[in-house]
Parts: structure tokens; sequence; C-alpha cells
């Protein structure tokens, strides 16, 4: 969300609590392999606000779902982006807030993080 942030300075580890039910129903991979991030940035307004809660699925990160809302690298800034498809070795990144432009770039250029499974809202 928003420009892109250098992932190294916002890894800070440590465990959350999820009912174990509620985990269940937001993702069948185990627990360790979910993230739960901070949303920084305004690009995937409406769908995603600033400072929402975003749990990625890190088993899913190979890109075999279009319209599904993924964390990525992207030349090596951590952006949360729609992916699309686009010309032969390329994908585009698409941006929710329609003030956004959308991008195509190299898929070389793309590594993708997982898939956002779930996403909260503070209030």
């Amino acid at each position: 969300m928003g420009d892109g942030s250098n992932l190294d300075d916002y890894i800070e580890e440590g465990r959350m609590d999820f009912d174990a039910n509620l985990l269940r129903l937001i993702s069948s991979s185990p627990a360790h392999r979910l993230v739960v991030a901070d949303g920084i940035g305004d690009s995937m307004q409406p769908t995603l606000m600033d400072s929402d809660l975003i749990v990625i699925d890190t088993l899913q990160n190979q890109l075999n779902k279009w319209d599904r809302i993924w964390a990525l690298s992207l030349q090596g800034a951590g952006a949360v982006k729609r992916l699309g498809p686009a010309e032969r070795g390329k994908v585009e990144i698409i941006s929710d807030n329609p003030a956004i432009p959308n991008r195509v770039v190299p898929m070389e250029d793309v590594r993708i993080i997982g898939r956002v499974v779930w996403s909260s809202r503070r209030h």
C-alpha cells in the first residue's frame, strides 16, 4: 500500500493471539506461515485503509490466481497490491485507489511474499 516501503525497516517479530477457530476460517495454512502486518498508505483504498491489520499467507506465494491481493516485494520495496495479467513475462501492478495509476513491470521485478487472506480495520 502506498509507494512501497523498505521491508527491512518494518520487520518486527512477535506473536499475536488469534482464536483458533477464526484462524482456521482465515486460512488452512499452519499458523507459523501466517504473518500479521500493518497496512501503510492509501493506494489500496477503499479496500484496505492506512493502518488496517492484514494477514498474509506465505504458503500462497505463486501467482496462480488473478484478482487477489498480494504482499510482494517490487524491485526491493514492499507493497500490497492486486496483480493482473499483462504481456508475456510481465505483470500488471494494480492499486484499488483510482488516483494511483497501474503499472506493468517485468515479472522478475516481483517477488510474491504471500496472499493477503484477511484484514481488520481499526475504528
